[in-house]
């Protein structure tokens, strides 16, 4: 049973007396800002008249993808900014598309998911994703000063908050949310002290992400430099001869590629070792589906969760459906979802620290484990490379979903051990994993700071 306290002067405002109404998460949420405001705390709007700042509601843009050796820009859609280290999904053309510069959003604006159904989750813009155009289903809130909009970033990441930004969602098929629904949101303004606090919290989480993030690029353009080149392609319509003795168990045409057989021989030459040699690889069975609360089981995540530095809509699971020990993650894997659309995200590798050791995967993500000696983050910047991602994807089967098994995987060569790039970018993942910890942390000291001071109503 759900029980919330409702003020009789609210009730009678909204006109309504049914329970349902009054216990929906975002109508309990408003009426603990309207208590903070009547017991003096300042309440400002995100935006509007007086508000914080400007909500920038994106028009649709007319997308034109680039063609091969076309002047381009890289694309993000709007999951893809949660992720740890986001990968364009594709280029656009710049002469074809028109007002694709003001797609790319200026460091510091927050960006707030508009449609789709998880409605909610914001990112900040940092130096990295400024490089990207995002999708114009992504709204753009614009706050000048730096102590206010990092604020503004953790309240609306609190459950209150997120409360709020759906509380006025539309739609019959697909939720949405408007640059209105984001501007009328009332932000309460604690104590000077706790307000400066939470916004210096949340800046040095902004920026060791952001440092992170930019180190890992250039970690990986570096280990890149020392590889052989990739050959170049011919037009695909050319196409070209394989022997039948060649054609072993597979007839797919991506397996018998031959830049893909070069890319294989190239990296042998230069001493590299196939994926077998220096890893196990793995893919639990599949297993009955008994999701549960949060606390009554395990976090367990999809391919897209691993690369999700918050994963949006996360489900824990019992530990009636399956052991445990066997779907556990363990700190130093590598993984990635191996099931999906080959041209697409499957294979995008991430790396599991101690933060999320003891979460579990599903039968659709790929376990690399790293043997003794091995460093997990030179594993990372193997899978990162084109050279790497190339074989990978080669390598999956499927008619209708592409999938890479263990077996196919284990024959793909990887480039010579770099243990000194692979240190560091191991650290980057650690700092990844910090920084969302003392972000969990600030956000869960905001949102019971709030809830402390209604106690004193």
């Amino acid at each position: 049973m759900i029980i919330a306290p409702v003020r009789s002067q609210v009730a009678f405002s909204e006109g309504r007396l049914d329970a349902k109404y009054y216990c929906s998460p975002g109508v309990l949420a408003n009426e603990r800002v309207q208590m903070l405001g009547a017991s003096g705390v300042v309440l400002r709007t995100v935006g509007g008249d007086g508000g914080l700042g400007q909500v920038g509601a994106t028009s649709r843009t007319r997308r034109v993808y680039a063609a091969q050796g076309e002047e381009s820009l890289p694309y993000l859609r709007p999951y893809d900014v949660f992720d740890y280290l986001p990968q364009p999904a594709d280029q656009l053309s710049k002469s074809g598309s028109a007002g694709l510069e003001s797609l790319m959003p200026e460091v510091g604006t927050i960006l707030q998911t508009c449609s789709g159904r998880n409605l909610g989750p914001l990112a900040y813009a940092d130096e990295y994703i400024s490089q990207f155009v995002v999708s114009d289903d992504m709204l753009r809130l614009h706050i000048a000063d730096e102590t206010d909009r990092l604020y503004v970033l953790a309240f609306l990441s609190t459950p209150t908050g997120q409360a709020l930004l759906t509380r006025s969602k539309t739609g019959n098929v697909i939720d949405h949310l408007s640059a209105d629904d984001l501007a009328s949101v009332r932000v309460p303004f604690l104590d000077a002290q706790v307000v400066n606090d939470i916004a210096e919290t949340m800046g040095g989480v902004v920026k060791t992400r952001e440092r992170s993030r930019l180190r890992l690029q250039q970690l990986v353009r570096e280990f890149v430099e020392d590889l052989p080149p990739i050959p170049s392609s011919t037009p695909l319509r050319e196409g070209w001869t394989v022997r039948a003795t060649d054609l072993r168990s597979r007839l797919d045409v991506a397996v018998h590629d031959p830049i893909v057989g070069q890319i294989r021989s190239d990296l042998l030459a230069l001493g590299g070792k196939r994926v077998q040699e220096i890893a196990e690889t793995s893919m639990p069975n599949r297993y009955k589906r008994y999701y549960v609360d949060e606390g009554h089981g395990r976090p367990i995540m999809s391919g897209r969760h691993l690369l999700q530095m918050k994963p949006v809509n996360l489900q824990y699971i019992s530990a009636r459906a399956l052991d445990f020990e066997a779907y556990e993650l363990g700190a130093g894997t590598l993984v990635f979802g191996a099931r999906g659309r080959a041209e697409e995200r499957i294979s995008l590798p991430a790396l599991i620290t101690d933060d999320r050791a003891a979460w579990l995967a599903s039968h659709n993500v790929m376990r690399v484990r790293p043997k003794a000696n091995v460093s997990p983050g030179w594993l990372y910047l193997c899978f990162s490379t084109d050279h790497v991602q190339r074989q990978v994807k080669a390598s999956a089967f499927g008619s209708v979903v592409d999938v890479v098994d263990p077996v196919n995987l284990n024959e793909v060569v990887l480039p010579p051990m770099d243990e000194d790039l692979g240190h560091e970018a191991y650290e980057c993942w650690q700092k990844f994993a910090e920084a969302s910890r003392v972000e969990a942390d600030v956000i869960d000291r905001l949102e019971n700071a709030m809830l402390s001071r209604l106690e004193t109503v």
